[in-house]
């Protein structure tokens, strides 16, 4: 599994650099530099390398949803994006012989809970991330920090019972377990898309009535749930869940506050 993730990141990586040269010998070709009248051309070329640098760090920096997913599915490799001395709630944890990775309860079954996007925090210098333990109500507040496009474990603290984002994480506690509450904040006809061949096929749509629904249980799919914290959390007023299989998103499920009330709206499933 190691050896197979590695030929893919080198692939990745691979294909973002021969995109990066593409790019490069486009905007060589786009400008003749001998059309603009200018002695020393040396300005117009450091502009031209600077765009090129910022090129670079687009295409080359990993988005932090995609890194956060495989920081937990490989475990034995988190250490690699660990920032030594790394604080924790008992202290500091000075090197990678003292460090314990950080553990999901399954790697291969990951629910993300965002605002908007999970691209969301890719731009941003910090990510914090809530992992709630909805089942045993307990929680913990990870903060990861980007340095030169790469993400790395700053720092763990316990969090408060749901989370960061309590409001949200209550309400997904108590639909699971009260079925008459469930059935009233599914917004119905319920929008339901099933798309058998990847993201980008034609879906099957489905519009289920309330005769049609099966009571969903999210704490017994998902006894932990990670959460992408940001500022405007307690403000928002949409909710968007995540789930990636063996690392690809393969549910998404929509959620809508109306009138301070969370409603789950509509529902997506990729096979």
């Amino acid at each position: 599994m190691l050896k197979k993730y590695k030929l893919q990141h080198s692939t990745f990586c691979f294909e973002k650099l021969a995109l990066l040269l593409f790019v490069f010998r486009c905007l060589n070709r786009l400008f003749d530099f001998s059309m603009f009248k200018i002695r020393d051309n040396r300005v117009i070329k450091i502009g031209l390398f600077a765009v090129m640098i910022f090129i670079a760090q687009s295409l080359m920096s990993q988005t932090f949803s995609s890194f956060f997913v495989d920081f937990l599915r490989y475990p034995e490799r988190q250490v690699r994006n660990v920032d030594f001395p790394y604080q924790t709630g008992n202290g500091e944890v000075r090197n990678s012989s003292s460090y314990s990775p950080v553990k999901f309860i399954s790697k291969n079954n990951i629910p993300i809970v965002c605002l908007d996007s999970l691209n969301h925090i890719t731009n941003s210098q910090t990510a914090n991330v809530s992992m709630v333990n909805m089942a045993k109500g307990t929680s913990m507040l990870y903060t990861f920090n980007k340095r030169n496009g790469v993400w790395k474990l700053k720092a763990q603290r316990k969090g408060s019972e749901n989370g960061e984002d309590s409001d949200f994480i209550a309400f997904l506690k108590q639909y699971s377990t009260d079925e008459s509450l469930q059935m009233k904040r599914t917004i119905f006809p319920f929008p339901y898309r099933i798309y058998n061949g990847g993201k980008n096929t034609e879906p099957e749509n489905k519009l289920l009535m309330p005769r049609e629904w099966e009571p969903f249980d999210f704490i017994a799919t998902f006894p932990s749930i990670c959460v992408f914290s940001v500022e405007s959390m307690s403000t928002g007023n949409n909710r968007r869940l995540f789930v990636f299989k063996n690392g690809s998103n393969n549910l998404f499920f929509n959620f809508i506050k109306i009138n301070k009330k969370w409603y789950l709206i509509e529902m997506e499933e990729y096979k």
